[in-house]
């Protein structure tokens, strides 16, 4: 590494490393050995990985064709069948109708059946012909398009070879220059842990702030949380209570309904109903006093 020397006061010669004027632009050049090594790492991984997939392209096409070619002969099998068993139901049909019998009645002609076979075997014969021209269709429009596919796939294989073998040559380039870039990395990570050592004092205050902070807002959740729950009693409470008052309210409405009955009573029945009904008030009365009493008891405690 290049250095400067300098004299003090004294003439005593000190050897500084000349590293303030050479670490920004040694570390734009490992910057950017670093960023074109990685650019090409990646396209060199990306190509073996269009190689790779290309391969097992190539690889299931040949499988596909050869299931289409397994398929072919199983249909060519399955044409060679039907025509047999057509042979062998027109030979039963010939044998079944080949004897000699002569009856004579009178009646109409029959129909011939040495026709009627022919047309049918004809009927046979053009649906098992044109089958098989479907099949031999299919067949050859999916080899076609194997073969199209193995093709492109053969001309993607040479040229990603051919981009991977440039990008090896370039790679070895690059490896050198790194090699030459990390002499400079080991002058620049002595100053890196110079610059670690002034800013952990900070680091340790900071950390400090932030552990008086974070035992703050525990503080401040506990103190939350208490009165939350506090709230929430508060909120049963009042709720108790609410639902308390509408059940007294219900009972006196009852008692002044039956105060209205009873007077309605008295005016109609006489003496024995109006000392009756005034019993019946008086104790309702006293019920209700009782209770809105007990009510207003419950309030105040609450």
């Amino acid at each position: 590494m290049p250095s400067l020397s300098t004299t003090s006061g004294s003439g005593t010669g000190n050897k500084l490393p000349a590293f303030p004027r050479t670490t920004a632009p040694t570390t734009r050049r490992l910057n950017n050995s670093k960023i074109r090594y990685e650019n090409e790492l990646v396209i060199r991984q990306t190509v073996e990985a269009d190689i790779n997939g290309l391969r097992n392209l190539m690889d299931d096409l040949t499988l596909v064709r050869s299931s289409l070619e397994s398929e072919l002969e199983s249909l060519k099998d399955e044409l060679m069948s039907l025509k047999r068993n057509h042979e062998e139901e027109m030979r039963q049909l010939q044998s079944q109708t080949g004897g000699d019998v002569s009856v004579e009645v009178n009646a109409a002609p029959g129909v011939d059946l040495t026709k009627t076979l022919n047309d049918l075997r004809c009927e046979y014969e053009q649906i098992i012909e044109k089958n098989r021209k479907e099949v031999e269709q299919w067949y050859e429009v999916k080899i076609e398009e194997v073969n199209r596919q193995v093709t492109s796939s053969s001309q993607d294989i040479q040229t990603s070879s051919h981009q991977l073998t440039e990008l090896r040559r370039e790679m070895q380039n690059l490896e050198i220059e790194l090699q030459a870039q990390l002499s400079t990395k080991s002058s620049l990570e002595n100053s890196v842990s110079e610059t670690e050592s002034r800013y952990s004092c900070l680091l340790q205050q900071i950390q400090g702030q932030i552990c008086a902070v974070e035992e703050e807002l525990a503080s401040i959740r506990c103190e939350m949380e208490s009165q939350n729950q506090e709230y929430k009693m508060l909120l049963g409470i009042k709720s108790r209570l609410e639902q308390e008052i509408q059940q007294y309210r219900s009972l006196l409405q009852e008692g002044q309904q039956d105060l209205v009955a009873s007077q309605g009573a008295f005016q109609g029945g006489g003496k024995s109903s109006q000392s009756y009904s005034s019993s019946y008030t008086h104790s309702q009365c006293g019920e209700m006093s009782g209770k809105s009493t007990f009510s207003k008891g419950v309030i105040l405690k609450g």
